[in-house]
């Protein structure tokens, strides 16, 4: 009798150990490359990710054996900035027919209820989404002035970042950087350069998706994601880009001016049409004197400031934006 008490208690404390066991597993980490640097560095996976770019592909696996010599099929695009639930905590290896070289995968599930893989490295991990503001924003190693990279992200860029790393009025982030196609990661932005706004995020997808599109056989399509974002974030700091690339820039309502200004900020542009997209001519040096003939009926917010173009002759034909100038004709 004694025996078999003794083994129903063992018994019941075993099965309690394993039950208690499995109610909260630990969450792995996934070791990703730094852009910079020989060493590796273990980033929380969180439950979701954004795709960093235009062009991303939800992929499929018909045979799927486990192997890293499983071959994936393209699937679905899947358009950036796009919130992906991860199915599977580690990335998985397999090859992609284009090349036949074996990258690393989440398995993610869409809104859709779509599931499939994405490249690992197209994918940003327990970030929030933001927009590079700037015209040209440096990269740094760690949160340090002292610490520049040579890296630069443009104007435009969204790009991934983590709340929980800022500090010095630094923040850590990854992107995608469309000029040179590369990515960058385990790298630090200034808080001031970037748009946490999401007027400012999905205006920028919206402007970059249409102006990767043919402005002849994707006409409507265009058309409509560049509606779309006027319409639906008037607000953002790209209305002004957005309204260009629509085609208005040159048709901007302008009327006639007499005013005198000095230049109060250093290389300052002077664009050929009134929008920040519009080429640029040349660039003005702090203290310049110039004078306008003509100003834009409205006004628009760039880097968050608000004002006029205006149009000058001399030293080039061109148009400035009015917050880098000062009005001295009184």
């Amino acid at each position: 009798m004694g025996k078999q008490v003794l083994f129903f208690l063992l018994a019941g404390a075993v099965l309690l150990v394993v039950g208690c066991s499995k109610e909260a597993p630990p969450v792995p980490a996934v070791v990703t490359e730094e852009t910079v640097g020989e060493t590796l560095t273990a980033v929380p996976v969180a439950g979701y990710g954004y795709s960093l770019r235009i062009g991303m592909w939800l992929y499929t696996l018909p045979n799927d054996t486990g192997a890293q010599t499983d071959v994936v099929k393209a699937l679905e695009s899947i358009p950036m900035g796009e919130k992906l639930f991860l199915i599977d905590a580690e990335p998985r290896k397999a090859i992609n027919p284009y090349d036949g070289k074996a990258y690393d995968y989440y398995r993610v599930r869409r809104d859709t209820g779509k599931e499939g893989l994405v490249f690992a490295n197209q994918l940003t991990v327990g970030s929030e989404l933001a927009v590079v503001a700037d015209e040209k924003a440096n990269l740094y190693r760690s949160p340090k002035n002292v610490d520049a990279s040579d890296y630069v992200l443009f104007r435009k860029t969204v790009l991934g970042v983590f709340p929980e790393t800022e500090k010095d009025g630094f923040i850590r982030i990854e992107a995608y950087d469309p000029v040179n196609q590369a990515y960058r990661r385990n790298l630090f932005i200034k808080t001031s350069a970037v748009s946490y706004s999401e007027q400012d995020v999905q205006s920028s997808i919206l402007l970059q998706t249409a102006g990767a599109l043919d402005p002849e056989k994707e006409k409507n399509r265009r058309s409509a994601l560049l509606d779309s974002a006027l319409y639906d974030y008037p607000q953002s700091i790209f209305a002004d880009d957005i309204r260009a690339l629509a085609g208005n820039g040159g048709d901007v309502p302008v009327q006639a001016a007499d005013i005198s200004f000095r230049v109060i900020s250093d290389n300052v542009n002077v664009r050929e049409n009134p929008n920040a997209s519009s080429r640029v001519i040349t660039q003005l040096e702090d203290g310049a004197n110039i004078w306008a003939d003509e100003e834009t009926v409205d006004r628009f917010t760039i880097d968050g400031e608000t004002a006029r173009w205006y149009h000058i002759t001399e030293p080039a034909d061109g148009w400035v934006f009015g917050a880098w100038l000062e009005d001295v004709s009184r």
